[in-house]
């Protein structure tokens, strides 16, 4: 019987714990998205999720929301990202959108609940290939020439 009860909570247990391989496309992809974002010092991840073309990554830091915020905007400004939009919510929330060449970068930030810091996301995407100034084959061009003919 002891056996039967630890057989069956180690099948618990494996079967409640992450299974590192199938979140691996998952951790690369956001950190693809999400190259040469710096996270503020000292701050903790709280969570990474992924959708088909954006990556989101939340984080705790012990600062005061003010504080992280103009790290970021002095970061930003230094690491060549253009800041389009930086504005306070309704609801204290802080809400950043910067851009480096047509990368998008969303940043919001709002004090951690229950206790001094902050708590913000960082969210980039990877935005589709623009096909209008994709280079026209050969063939494309000769049909052309041909259907004018």
């Amino acid at each position: 019987m002891p056996r039967l009860i630890t057989l069956l909570l180690v099948a618990g247990l494996w079967a409640a714990c992450e299974r590192p391989a199938e979140r691996r496309g998952e951790r690369d992809f956001a950190a693809k998205v999400l190259t040469g974002v710096l996270a503020y010092p000292r701050s903790s991840v709280v969570g990474v999720s992924v959708g088909p073309d954006a990556a989101q990554a939340t984080f705790s830091a012990p600062a005061p929301l003010q504080e992280v915020a103009t790290w970021y905007r002095q970061m930003l400004r230094l690491n060549g990202w253009d800041l389009q939009s930086d504005a306070v919510m309704a609801d204290g929330t802080l809400s950043i959108f910067a851009q480096l060449d047509k990368r998008p970068l969303w940043i919001t930030l709002k004090p951690s609940d229950g206790g001094a810091g902050t708590t913000y996301t960082l969210i980039g995407a990877e935005l589709p290939r623009d096909t209008t100034t994709a280079q026209r084959s050969g063939s494309s061009m000769s049909s052309k020439r041909i259907q004018r003919r």
